[in-house]
């Protein structure tokens, strides 16, 4: 493999393990400081479309399988495979915005955070994901589990176009009309996917004028009750509150009321993307006239927020530079059935950091509907799961144990797993168990339809 040649024929750069360079470029391509110890034969970090059609052919000259970076948080890190090639995309961050008719065109490795700053500036919205450091590709291609999902539904369902560079080297778009059945596994396919995308065509809305927040905390001692309350009020809600149960460590003025819990306490978020403060408050009133407000440890109601303080407090709950597993899914089980399950675990959790949470249903529907025209597979009317975070490799024994403890306790809840947050490493059936056995056989047929000889990775090559 003369990696030589490449170089001349790209404006990017080209990465072997001979390099200087090269385990500092792999290892910024997993955002976990968990690193895979597998290690690819060559990186090709790409400037244009252009370097992306050379990258593909000199794979198939060389025999090289591609694995593709497109800047999700790859918990697993499934961007580095051993052997083949990584396509790294983390120089496409361009994008156009055209304000009147509400559309957005990206390039795949722009974060949920400056999406959200660059549609603002023109008074736009798009649903971007809740991890502020999390790149546009990774997380559509998976899905795309969204701020406002009640009311936005997941970020794939607002995209409508695709640009790709196809196996066979060949620059298309896919959409509803042009390659349909291509555009339909890109919304969903997440890791397995077998092209690179290169663009997003996005439709946009209106930027909500008056985003508001209201958090309560509750000690673990009146969980049951909480959440049997919260989730059906929940109900009554309007779609645009997003509503969310968190397990997780006590804010530092609560620690000495949480203390027969280790310090852990159940909080409850409501996030109202209201387009009048009137509307926000009247869409978070609900949670004012349970009976279980009286005893909450402490609150904070109708406070104002946008984009950028959503994600300074997402960025907070899951921070950069820590070690992290995660296991997210939907489940169609009473959502007090499943914290309760799990309430012992949080307690004991080795790790302060680690959170257990799950998004509710509003609006009168389930949270998640099962869409034909995705491959996203969620459905139900709770989703969320474990995130299992810790700062030191010393501690890595205690937090992986009881992080597969606590999966275990989690997985009869489980209707589906997310594709986008899922250990597929550990456990390979999670793929097929993240879509419903139709899609699953339509996603593969689709597969062989444009990647026959197996040039992307998809899934399970290379791990």
């Amino acid at each position: 493999m003369d990696w030589k040649t490449l170089q001349k024929r790209i404006q990017g750069t080209v990465a072997v393990p001979s390099h200087t360079s090269f385990d500092a470029v792999k290892a910024a391509m997993v955002w976990n400081e968990v690193k895979p110890a597998r290690s690819p034969a060559i990186i090709v970090t790409v400037k244009q479309d252009d370097d992306i059609v050379e990258a593909i052919h000199f794979a198939k000259e060389n025999q090289l399988q591609v694995a593709v970076h497109g800047g999700g948080h790859t918990w697993c890190g499934l961007a580095v495979r051993n052997g083949g090639m990584t396509i790294d995309l983390s120089q496409l961050t361009e994008s156009v915005i055209d304000k009147k008719n509400r559309k957005a065109i990206i390039q795949p490795v722009i974060s949920n955070r400056e999406l959200a700053h660059r549609l603002g500036q023109y008074d736009l919205a798009f649903p971007i994901g809740h991890c502020p450091t999390v790149k546009a590709s990774g997380y559509l291609l998976s899905g795309g589990m969204s701020w406002n999902l009640s009311h936005w539904g997941p970020g794939c369902v607002s995209v409508e176009a695709i640009d790709f560079v196809t196996a066979d080297g060949k620059k298309i778009t896919a959409s509803q009309t042009t390659y349909p059945d291509l555009f339909w596994a890109a919304r969903g396919c997440g890791p397995g996917m077998f092209a690179v995308a290169t663009r997003y065509h996005l439709a946009c809305y209106p930027l909500p004028k008056s985003i508001m927040t209201s958090t309560y905390y509750y000690s673990l001692d009146h969980l049951s009750e909480v959440v049997n309350e919260v989730t059906k009020l929940g109900w009554e809600m309007p779609s645009i509150v997003e509503l969310s149960l968190f397990l997780i460590q006590a804010p530092p003025e609560l620690i000495n009321k949480c203390k027969s819990t280790n310090g852990k306490l159940c909080m409850i978020t409501a996030v109202a993307f209201a387009n009048t403060k009137e509307e926000g408050t009247a869409a978070l009133s609900l949670l004012e006239t349970g009976k279980m407000v009286q005893k909450c440890l402490a609150k904070n109601i109708n406070e104002p927020s946008d984009f950028e303080k959503l994600s300074d407090i997402s960025g907070v709950a899951w921070p950069e530079q820590h070690r992290n597993l995660c296991e997210n899914q939907c489940s169609k089980a009473n959502p007090v059935d499943i914290v309760m399950a799990m309430r012992d675990k949080i307690i004991d959790a080795p790790s302060s950091q680690s959170v257990i949470v799950f998004c509710q249903s509003t609006g009168q529907h389930n949270l998640i509907n099962s869409n034909p025209d995705i491959a996203l597979s969620m459905e139900g009317q709770s989703y969320g799961g474990i995130w299992s975070i810790w700062k030191e490799a010393k501690d890595d024994a205690n937090n992986i144990k009881w992080h597969n403890e606590t999966m275990s306790i989690l997985q009869p809840f489980t209707y589906l797993h997310y594709i986008g947050e899922t250990d597929i490493v550990q456990d390979p059936s999670r793929v097929k168990q993240s879509y419903t056995p139709e899609k699953w056989k339509r996603l593969e047929e689709i597969r062989e339809k444009y990647d026959p000889d197996h040039l992307f990775s998809g899934f399970f090559d290379g791990l």
